[in-house]
């Protein structure tokens, strides 16, 4: 069950006593839709102190002029993660986005597909900008692979970006052919990427460089990436 808190013209301390308040008193199922007035750094830090390993955390929309997030409980609590258990989930989430937007675009549904897609779109730029701006230079330091599997990842990237935009710009048309065909080519892109990264990139990362629980938390409180300027923008 998703509940809304607005924490828009909150200062950073009032906003974080009043999430952790209402994080505390959430199950598993419940999600908090959070609104705020700011990019959320504020009150992200002090919130991993306190409930590190308990939550999880994702842009739905950018601003300005207001920035909106989905703070769930994790299932269990994990004291440390590693970086295959962080961002193969995100790669979940994404691709479970992805698919309510294709069947709500199939159902000709306007409102439900734009939603999806567009928060589908938050959640592509923000997790290509996790590893782009934070993971892949640190495996880069950690391995010396600088044209290896980074690179060929970052390549990856740009292709899915502009299959993102030729997908959204169909969808802005109302061109549902156009949107399929589009969303056909990107899932076949995405699986593959994320068969790469989760079977090779990420156990090798984990396995290079030890632990990864700081590395972890910088991507989960990097600022979240307006799609507009996002990587490869």
């Amino acid at each position: 069950m998703e509940q809304q808190i607005n924490l828009v013209g909150k200062t950073d301390p009032e906003a974080f006593s009043l999430l952790a308040t209402q994080f505390a008193s959430t199950s598993a199922k419940d999600a908090l839709v959070v609104t705020l007035g700011n990019n959320g750094e504020g009150i992200l830090i002090p919130f991993q102190d306190r409930f590190w390993g308990e939550f999880e955390w994702h842009p739905l929309h950018v601003g300005p002029p207001s920035w909106q997030f989905i703070l769930t409980r994790s299932p269990t609590k994990l004291s440390k993660r590693t970086i295959g258990e962080f961002l193969g989930a995100d790669h979940h989430r994404c691709d479970e986005l992805f698919i309510q937007m294709e069947n709500a675009s199939q159902a000709k549904d306007v409102t439900g597909a734009t939603t999806c897609f567009t928060q589908f779109k938050i959640g592509m730029n923000q997790h290509f900008a996790m590893e782009e701006t934070v993971f892949f230079p640190a495996f880069e330091r950690a391995t010396g692979m600088t044209q290896g599997p980074t690179m060929v990842m970052r390549m990856e990237h740009r292709q899915m970006l502009g299959l993102i935009g030729q997908a959204a710009q169909a969808l802005e048309q109302g061109k549902w052919e156009g949107v399929s065909r589009a969303g056909s080519t990107l899932m076949i892109l995405m699986r593959q990427h994320n068969i790469k990264e989760e079977q090779m990139l990420y156990p090798m990362a984990d396995q290079h460089m030890g632990d990864a629980d700081v590395l972890v938390r910088s991507m989960q409180k990097l600022a979240p990436v307006n799609p507009s300027t996002g990587p490869g923008k």
